[in-house]
């Protein structure tokens, strides 16, 4: 692949059969089953993407028909999207997550035609919703045979479904070629639904082209993808476009294999596959950074005194890293020891050992958490990328170690440019930009300016020409004395600390700023009033950096956690403010007394003395 002037050439599709046809015994892709890892050859994967294609078209699922998929991370998933693709249709991700009304809004836009769900769980929730979606005739079960549903939908299992095709397939010497044939670049191919955070989801369509030109910018992010085999673990929903984009479109253009795995067993997974390719969301990084940390503590002496000291060497090499210095000679010596010695048997306890360059993306990435991978030797870099544009335009594509907090710079196609508008929105003009939103083109127009696309991203640019986002357009707070707030980079402070797993600021339309924290795993052993003082201590650290306006002046502990169930995250994860507030109202205006408006209220109501 030319990186810098990259063409598609064939679908989707079309790119598997080229894989299979020129190395048909290669691997292409493995799954953990069990404790057991499984392996599935380009040839394999090619006949059961024909298989399905064909027993699709058996139901009469036909070019341009949506059909939904809602499975963990598995190789059927990946061969239910090409196989759909095959056909000229339209794969939808639903996250395992969602509920069945979720499930029926998504459907009834969409007009979906076919679903495909995973376990009894997923088939029961589109059984609870089939009669009120008109269009679908079709739900497949991969794991169990699909409930009873409504006459006019059939209901069959997977294996029988492929066994359709396969008989189906009898008529010609090489069906799937000839359902490829038929497909075209700029054909819609996937249906990515946003996640809901700031308003309904919209269903962001992507083409074959752009999903090329998205996949473009990851290999980019490892340019030895194209030469080398490289590994990762796939055990993120495939629902969400990033995860996609990893680990089902990817591997057709690269050298990338992937392991597919249930979230509950990817812990085993990264011991044993032990990665070279990483591009997860903060809260991996987060989460495992903390179990080793963690596990430093409970060393013994010994030991923990060669990783302190391990650790004055790694801070002082990152510092020269950030500052653009080189390391002195002794000290470069010193951090290989280190490396060697100290942090790499470290990460090969969590099976991230192999890596050497990873990436984040998602959401913001406290900098502390950064800091440590990159003292710890992992090249942690972050990169940016959207729903609506599929891969990452802007990332740390040449920049080693970087300093925490920017974001990097423009994929180094003349294509792919970043301005900044008047009022500091980041606007982007690139190849991999979405088509539109699906059926909405009022919405489409809204955030296209010029073909500019509007990404709702406030940034700012160093002389040196790198990015930093410095919060959302939307996602800001406006306070009573007329002070508009961005809340993220606060959060993001409070989140550096070991105690805090989440916080939401809120303050809008409000006298001054709060938040409300949900402490982490690490802080539930303490006691209320201990876990109190301590983040008493937080919000202080946090509050000596910022102006008076953007101060927190007080805090409450959330007495749960945020729950997708209830509308408080998205399915990927993120915070959904509106919701949080909502759900946490006495609490939050316990933190503000009697407001001015319900003490004049009352006052006018009261009857005079």
């Amino acid at each position: 692949m030319d990186l810098t002037s990259f063409e598609p050439t064939r679908t989707l599709p079309g790119l598997l059969l080229d894989r299979a046809n020129r190395e048909p015994d290669a691997v292409a892709l493995r799954y953990w089953r069990d404790g057991v890892m499984q392996t599935i050859t380009w040839r394999t994967y090619r006949d059961r993407v024909q298989d399905l294609a064909l027993g699709l078209i058996a139901h009469g699922v036909r070019h341009g028909d949506r059909v939904a998929v809602m499975s963990s991370a598995r190789p059927e998933w990946v061969f239910a999207a090409l196989a759909v693709q095959s056909v000229g249709g339209v794969v939808i991700g639903v996250y395992p997550t969602n509920s069945p009304a979720e499930i029926e809004q998504l459907l009834v836009h969409s007009e979906a035609v076919a679903f495909i769900g995973e376990t009894p769980t997923e088939l029961s929730k589109v059984a609870k919703v089939a009669a009120h979606t008109p269009k679908l005739r079709l739900v497949v079960g991969i794991d169990a045979t699909p409930p009873e549903l409504p006459k006019v939908i059939r209901g069959t299992p997977w294996e029988a479904l492929c066994e359709e095709g396969t008989q189906y397939a009898d008529d010609s010497a090489d069906p799937l070629s000839e359902l490829v044939a038929g497909g075209s670049l700029d054909d819609a191919a996937v249906l990515f639904y946003t996640s809901g955070s700031t308003g309904a989801p919209k269903g962001v369509t992507h083409s074959h082209r752009t999903l090329q030109h998205a996949v473009q910018t990851f290999v980019g992010l490892y340019p030895q993808l194209h030469r080398h085999e490289h590994d990762a673990v796939g055990f993120l929903p495939l629902a969400h476009v990033a995860p996609a984009l990893v680990s089902v479109f990817a591997p057709l253009l690269s050298r990338l294999v992937v392991t597919y795995c249930r979230i509950g067993d990817y812990e085993d997974v990264l011991r044993s596959v032990r990665p070279t390719a990483v591009l997860w969301p903060p809260r991996f990084y987060e989460k495992i950074a903390g179990e080793l940390i963690a596990q430093t503590e409970v060393w013994p002496r010994l030991r923990r005194y060669a990783y302190g000291a391990a650790m004055w060497v790694g801070r002082r090499v990152a510092e020269r890293r950030w500052s653009h210095r080189r390391p002195s000679v002794p000290l470069r010596i010193a951090y290989a020891a280190a490396l060697r010695w100290v942090f790499l048997p470290l990460r090969a306890t969590v099976g991230m050992d192999r890596i050497r360059v990873a990436y984040t993306a998602s959401a913001a990435m406290p900098e502390s958490v950064i800091a440590i991978w990159q003292i710890w030797g992992l090249d942690l870099r972050e990169n940016y990328g959207l729903t609506e544009t599929g891969g990452c335009p802007i990332a740390h594509f040449d920049q080693p170690f970087p300093r925490p907090g920017f974001i990097g710079r423009e994929f180094p196609d003349p294509r792919f440019q970043v301005k900044v508008a008047d009022d500091g929105e980041m606007l982007i003009r690139a190849p991999l930009l979405f088509d539109g939103y699906w059926r909405n083109p009022a919405e489409t127009e809204a955030v296209f300016q010029d073909g500019w696309f509007r990404t709702g991203d406030l940034m700012e640019r160093t002389p040196h020409g790198d990015i930093r986002l410095i919060g959302r357009k939307k996602d800001v707070i406006i306070t009573r004395g007329g002070k508009t707030i961005n809340p993220q980079p606060i959060e993001t402070r409070l989140k550096e600390s070991s105690l805090i797993n989440e916080a939401i600021v809120v303050g809008d339309a409000r006298k001054y700023l709060t938040v409300l924290l949900e402490p982490s795993t690490t802080a539930d052993a303490r006691s209320a009033e201990v876990l109190a003082e301590r983040l008493r201590a937080e919000v202080a650290r946090v509050n000596a950096d910022l102006a008076r306006v953007e101060q927190l002046k007080d805090f409450r502990v959330l007495p749960r956690s945020l729950q997708v169930e209830r509308g408080e995250r998205t399915a990927n994860g993120k915070i959904k403010r509106n919701a949080v507030v909502n759900s946490f109202a006495t609490l939050i205006d316990d933190m503000y007394g009697a407001n001015d408006d319900a003490a004049i209220a009352n006052h006018v109501r009261s009857r005079p003395n």
